[in-house]
């Protein structure tokens, strides 16, 4: 009982529950009745448990589709397009150096040592995250280590990787991941359009990419 009241507070919250960031309170809402105590309570506030997949992370969104509701949806798309994207990219180009399928999985691990090991070696690595200009507060002469530690930091406040060693700086990526996949699919497909309040129309059919509240309720 304890973990499904969490479980809702993380909800209330605007977080993502997965099995890497709260696994006792994705265990709560993978049980079909704790699921079913979930949905009833955040029906009787006006939203909805959302899920991308069978497998993929539980959210809040939004019951009711409206003025600000879309206000919210459009300002996060431009969110990820801006900022998230970029980040995510840069990950998946250090994937892609190693030897490895690019595409980001919940559970898959970083070390910031090994970012930076891997920048200072690789000058596409180096170039990528140079080109991302709106990193809060860096500077393009500022050293890879500085720079890794901001990119981190963007991904982890935005609860899309978790802090697992703080000794070692070890961080995992999360269920959230599937989420901002799918809305940079959205984002690509619709970018002429995203200063165009009419993008949001779009949303309606594709309900799980309602946002969920940037704030707890």
């Amino acid at each position: 009982m304890y973990s499904l009241s969490s479980a809702l507070k993380r909800l209330a919250e605007g977080e993502f529950v997965c099995a890497v960031a709260y696994p006792d309170e994705f265990a709560a809402l993978q049980d079909a009745a704790g699921r079913a105590q979930a949905e009833t309570w955040l029906e009787a506030i006006g939203y909805r448990l959302a899920r991308l997949s069978d497998e993929g992370a539980f959210f809040m969104a939004h019951g009711t589709v409206t003025t600000d509701v879309r206000a919210k949806v459009r300002e996060e798309l431009r969110t990820i397009r801006d900022r998230l994207q970029p980040a995510v990219e840069f990950l998946e180009t250090l994937r892609q150096a190693q030897g490895r399928s690019p595409q980001l999985q919940p559970g898959d691990t970083f070390w910031e040592s090994e970012i930076v090991e891997a920048v200072r070696g690789n000058v596409m690595l180096e170039r990528r995250m140079n080109e991302m200009r709106d990193v809060h507060g860096a500077r393009v002469s500022e050293a890879a280590v500085d720079r890794v530690k901001r990119i981190l930091a963007l991904l982890e406040q935005s609860g899309y990787l978790k802090e697992t060693n703080p000794n070692h700086k070890a961080f995992q990526v999360t269920g959230k991941v599937l989420y901002v996949y799918q809305l940079l699919a959205f984002v690509n497909e619709n970018t002429p359009h995203l200063a165009d309040s009419s993008v949001v129309d779009q949303v309606d059919a594709q309900p799980d990419l309602l946002a969920p509240p940037a704030a707890p309720v």
